[in-house]
């Protein structure tokens, strides 16, 4: 009875481990759309005529359209783009920290059958030694990075603003969506850096 409660067990931590491994690389491709996103919104900032034209020029030829695309539309686009990209990368890497704890518990279980030198590989075995540079590269994604993100959002839409062209409705949905991706990052840094 103990043994197959056992392998029930160690098949539950592989296959736990198999969905993490899985949200790991979705992680880390959202992070990789976001950086995207976000450069074209700085080449807009830096270069705001520039970048309209060439983002016109691009869309209507990639599109084959007949005539180029408003740049106001493109904006909200743009801006939608990054709130779906990043309260998605915040939402996954929420998921990842809370399997994590999951799996430790697991391991806890598993570990005392093998005298505690084996399934401790997530839990005892990564912590122990903890290397320097993981701590920065946390730091770096759990407080440097949302911060950014919130400086740069703050910034693009206060020029936005500056430069007003006469939409307003576009940039009223560009002001929610830069205050609901601002929150999303305050949000985020509270619930990793102080958990329940």
């Amino acid at each position: 009875m103990q043994e197959a409660k056992l392998a029930l067990l160690n098949d539950h931590y592989k296959e736990t481990f198999a969905i993490i491994q899985e949200h790991l690389r979705l992680r880390d491709r959202l992070f990789a759309y976001s950086l995207i996103i976000i450069s074209v919104m700085l080449f807009q900032m830096h270069s705001p005529s520039g970048s309209s034209e060439a983002l016109s020029e691009l869309i209507t030829n990639k599109l084959e359209l007949d005539a180029p695309v408003d740049i106001s539309f493109l904006t909200s686009l743009l801006w939608f783009a990054l709130l779906s990209v990043v309260v998605r990368y915040y939402q996954t890497v929420v998921y990842i920290e809370r399997q994590y704890t999951y799996i430790h518990r697991i391991e806890d279980q598993l570990s005392p059958e093998y005298e505690g030198r084996a399934f401790t590989r997530e839990g005892k075995s990564y912590l122990k030694n903890y290397p320097l540079f993981s701590s920065w590269a946390w730091i770096l994604y759990t407080i440097v990075f949302p911060a950014l993100l919130a400086v740069i959002v703050v910034v693009k839409i206060i020029g936005e603003i500056r430069h007003m062209d006469g939409a307003i409705v576009s940039l009223s949905i560009n002001m929610l969506i830069a205050l609901s991706i601002v929150l999303s990052s305050v949000f985020y840094v509270l619930l990793v850096h102080f958990k329940r």
